[in-house]
């Protein structure tokens, strides 16, 4: 054992761990909205909190292959409701990115260019990185709206094989990026793509179980979801969906033998390292959810929960120096807006930036990120229509009490 010694003291550090989220609140954190539980995962997560609960009837050595809880008959329905071939539970979205470039990096060795959206998630960039490649990206449009140039693609396509005599290894495209909520439609990208014969990944961490996806219409090869960012799932959990023509290369099974003992493991799946860790929690609240995604990411729930944060928009546009960022009208609630006319008041306020954090949550609004009042990122995805309507009279009422209205 090491110096650490059970104590009193040590009991005291770890007696209480609470949070000041509840239903007194409303969270419009840009984060969480699309990752909280239902109420079944909810139930589910007491009896399966456990870290290896969902394992109780494993009988052949693979999560994949578990019948009770049903994860067989769910990595079917996931697919299916993604319309790609086949999908597998991951460690996170980011895990899905690195694993796809880390199996395409064997498939197709002389290819070491990955290009990507600039407004592409930092872990797509280390995600390339680790697997030893390199990045070439395609310009946006800049401030305000921040919109990907989608026929940059192939200029860059152009690029890189003039310069480097070869095809891209990976083309991927942020479906919706974390940091102005744009959205991107897929298809030209996936035409692109087939067209050039370069595989296409979606990265769908902020919009599988949020928006309709199509990845056969779409002419998408892979694409990683994020369970705990949008599909009301526990952390972390993601998703990667696959077509077929790249089942042999993710689902490659191992054949390592002990030199002394010659144990192998035929059954266990090395791009997973047997299995993925998401054997309690994650999986089982991404399974106990899976019904109300489903319903959720119809078109018609879609637009509605756009109309939420357009209504939002609508309302506060008018506040002095604000400014919403990214493309207009939102088609995904994620929204960040410039609030220069805050940050003015903070540089004299008593608490700084914290006063507009602090200012919210008095009025029962949580979410906001502690001491920044230049740029306010929320999301209302999931908010009733008079919490929604709540959250807009407060911000209103903040700006008219600091004389920006």
């Amino acid at each position: 054992m090491g110096l650490l010694k059970y104590s009193k003291e040590l009991v005291q550090k770890y007696a209480n761990l609470t949070r000041t989220v509840n239903e007194e609140f409303i969270n419009i954190h840009p984060l969480q909205r699309g990752g909280m539980l239902t109420p079944e995962a909810l139930k589910a997560l007491i009896d399966f909190g456990d870290g290896y609960s969902v394992c109780d009837n494993c009988l052949k050595g693979r999560i994949d292959q578990i019948e009770n809880p049903p994860v067989v008959d769910f990595l079917k329905d996931l697919a299916r409701f993604l319309n790609i071939d086949n999908a597998m539970v991951t460690a996170a979205a980011r895990e899905s990115k690195r694993l796809v470039m880390d199996v395409l990096s064997k498939k197709y060795p002389k290819r070491k260019i990955v290009i990507i959206d600039s407004l592409a998630h930092y872990s797509t960039y280390l995600a390339i990185e680790a697997n030893h490649l390199k990045v070439k990206e395609v310009p946006n449009s800049g401030y305000p709206e921040f919109s990907i140039y989608l026929e940059g693609y192939e200029k860059v396509i152009k690029e890189v094989k003039s310069e480097k005599g070869e095809l891209p290894l990976l083309i991927l495209l942020t479906h919706v990026d974390y940091k102005y909520g744009n959205y991107n439609d897929p298809k030209p990208i996936g035409e692109l793509c087939q067209e050039y014969g370069i595989p296409f990944l979606l990265n769908a961490a902020y919009s599988g179980g949020i928006l309709p996806i199509d990845c056969k219409k779409n002419f998408i090869d892979f694409i990683s979801c994020s369970g705990h960012k949008s599909m009301a799932a526990s952390g972390p959990i993601g998703i990667l969906g696959f077509n077929e023509k790249y089942q042999d290369d993710i689902m490659r099974h191992s054949t390592i033998q002990g030199n002394l003992t010659s144990r192998s493991f035929p059954n266990k799946i090395c791009s997973f390292l047997g299995c993925p860790p998401v054997y309690g929690a994650p999986l089982i609240t991404l399974m106990a959810s899976f019904p109300r995604v489903v319903k959720r990411a119809q078109e018609e729930i879609a637009k509605e929960e756009a109309k939420k944060a357009n209504y939002v928009i609508e309302n506060i546009k008018n506040i002095k120096e604000t400014k919403v960022l990214g493309k207009l009208p939102k088609i995904h609630p994620l929204t960040n807006v410039e609030t220069l006319g805050f940050h003015e008041v903070a540089k004299t306020h008593p608490r700084k930036g914290f006063f507009l954090r602090e200012e919210f949550k008095e009025k029962g609004i949580i979410g906001l990120l502690p001491g920044i009042s230049k740029e306010m990122k929320f999301n209302t995805y999931g908010l009733t229509w008079p919490q929604v309507k709540y959250f807009t009279e407060v911000f209103i009422s903040i700006a008219k009490k600091h004389d920006l209205v």
